[in-house]
């Protein structure tokens, strides 16, 4: 088999360049696991312009590069479409891989081969194990499919041009024996807490796919590296009285963080994670503080962060709503996955007096706010509702209604906040086996005076991690490692015995 190996470097994080294990940074690691893909004759590093070789001295000579200072969807496609001539197939994998697998790779290819593919995948591992492969002609193809579009290259280029017309193609998938898309993993060298993931995973003896479903299931601690996920409260008032929300029952705080403290918050935030999503505001109502602009712009000026907002959609001026869409647009890109702003706006009702009962006053200013951001942000702004017990017909009607708007929906499950509301849960959606939480794994909740409860659900204040405002973030997020470690073996102690969240995952 004569085979071609193409490594997609084009927006590498410094994380990449960063010796990991055995003295070598992932660059170098994937360029040497590609050069081992049965058949490959030939390796093409795609690489953005600044890529000097010196960091890849290990690898010097074995790869063929190809410099752009831009690389798009449609860039990408011709380049892939010229390598692989006279090829019989081409891996396809990004450079900041340092666990691909040959062994993987080698029996996606059989199938490919065996099945007269135009295109394969592996299925049911985390990402990062194995390549993609596509037959001499496919990548033509689906430039011509892409068009003149100019969109940026993601890690799912190659297959999200290929839903475009899905039917026209041969796709054969390897599927993992054991189904590990429950963990949320992306073994590559993207980010601090995947950095930190790979390596310790690497400690523990994981060098490919084989084993790596026993080491996720017998090593659960091993996941939990940086919190990724900032659940921040700045503002103390909110216009509403929600009928399942549990912070106006316990009696709304006054005032609002203080600008320079919320801006000091963000340079700890971005030097301890790294990449991480600031979710406005915990509690409270962020379009109620009198220098919100300023907050938003101070998370949008730290490419490292992603902002996204929960509101009611009340108190938003449009005026104001166009210039922070603006100024969105023209930052720069962020290091995590997602856009520099995002919108989620709580309706939770369709039906104007199911709304009133829920929520309070406030229907039209709401909905008209949420389709003016549907406008401004049309990839990145949600319409939310709770389901409820006893509200299944106002829901299928929300939904319904927003879905032919051209909406994003986010049906939330109810939380009762481990009893301290009534439970009206419509159902069940607990998963049969428990595994440890999402948010002790990944998040950080910041209360107003800077408090770091446990968890959202810890509103007593019983169980305080620190207060982000005076000390370090390193301590706090140690202070709860003994309560994940906990529901590693697994223990389920205090609030967390009787909770059903943590099976949710944000941002």
């Amino acid at each position: 088999m004569n085979a071609l190996a193409v490594l997609y470097g084009g927006s590498l994080s410094e994380a990449a360049l960063e010796n990991i294990f055995s003295g070598k940074n992932a660059l170098e690691h994937a360029l040497e696991r590609a050069g081992a893909f049965p058949g490959v004759q030939k390796i093409v590093l795609l690489a953005g312009e600044g890529l000097e070789h010196e960091k890849v001295s290990a690898a010097r000579g074995c790869f063929t590069g190809i410099f752009r200072p831009v690389w798009t969807k449609k860039s990408l496609l011709d380049t892939l479409a010229d390598v692989s001539q006279g090829f019989d197939l081409t891996y396809y994998a990004w450079a900041d891989c340092p666990l691909l697998d040959p062994v993987l790779a080698g029996a996606i290819g059989e199938r490919h081969v065996r099945y007269g593919a135009e295109y394969s995948y592996a299925d049911g591992w985390p990402y990062g194990l194995a390549p993609e492969i596509l037959s001499p002609g496919t990548a033509g193809i689906l430039s011509k499919i892409l068009g003149d579009a100019d969109e940026p290259v993601d890690r799912d280029a190659v297959f999200s041009v290929i839903q475009r017309d899905i039917n026209s193609f041969d796709i054969e998938t390897e599927i993992s024996p054991v189904d590990m898309r429950q963990y949320r993993l992306s073994l590559t060298a993207d980010s601090k807490q995947n950095l930190l993931l790979l390596t310790r995973l690497v400690e523990a003896g994981l060098s490919g796919a084989t084993g790596v479903e026993t080491i996720l299931a017998e090593r659960p601690e091993l996941l939990r590296t940086l919190p990724s996920f900032y659940a921040i409260q700045v503002s103390g008032p909110c216009p509403q009285h929600c009928e399942f929300c549990p912070y106006p029952r316990q009696g709304f705080q006054e005032g609002f963080m203080e600008t320079r403290r919320f801006e000091s918050l963000l340079d700890k935030i971005a030097d301890f994670s790294g990449d991480a999503v600031i979710d406005l505001s915990l509690w409270g109502e962020l379009s109620l503080h009198p220098d919100k602009e300023a907050l938003i712009r101070l998370v949008l000026e730290r490419p490292s962060l992603s902002l996204v907002i929960e509101t009611s959609g009340l108190g938003w001026k449009p005026e104001g709503l166009a210039a922070l869409a603006a100024e969105a647009a023209g930052t720069k890109k962020r290091t995590t996955s997602m856009a520099p702003l995002s919108w989620i706006v709580s309706l939770d009702a369709q039906d104007p007096e199911q709304y009133r009962k829920i929520r309070g006053p406030g229907y039209t200013e709401a909905v008209e706010c949420a389709k003016r951001l549907i406008t401004l942000f049309p990839k990145d702004a949600y319409v939310q509702a709770v389901r409820l017990k006893g509200s299944e017909d106002d829901i299928e009607q929300f939904y319904r209604t927003w879905k032919k708007a051209g909406a994003q929906i986010i049906i939330q499950k109810y939380d009762s906040f481990c009893g301290f509301l009534p439970d009206l849960r419509a159902s069940d959606l607990s998963p049969l086996q428990r595994r440890p939480c999402w948010h002790l794994m990944r998040d950080l909740v910041i209360t107003l005076d800077g408090t770091v409860p446990l968890c959202r659900e810890e509103l007593s204040g019983g169980r305080s991690l620190g207060n982000a405002f005076r000390d370090p973030l390193e301590l706090i997020w140690a202070r709860g490692e003994k309560f994940y470690q906990e529901q590693c073996v697994p223990e389920y102690s205090g609030l967390c015995a009787g909770c059903d969240e943590y099976y949710t995952y944000n941002f």
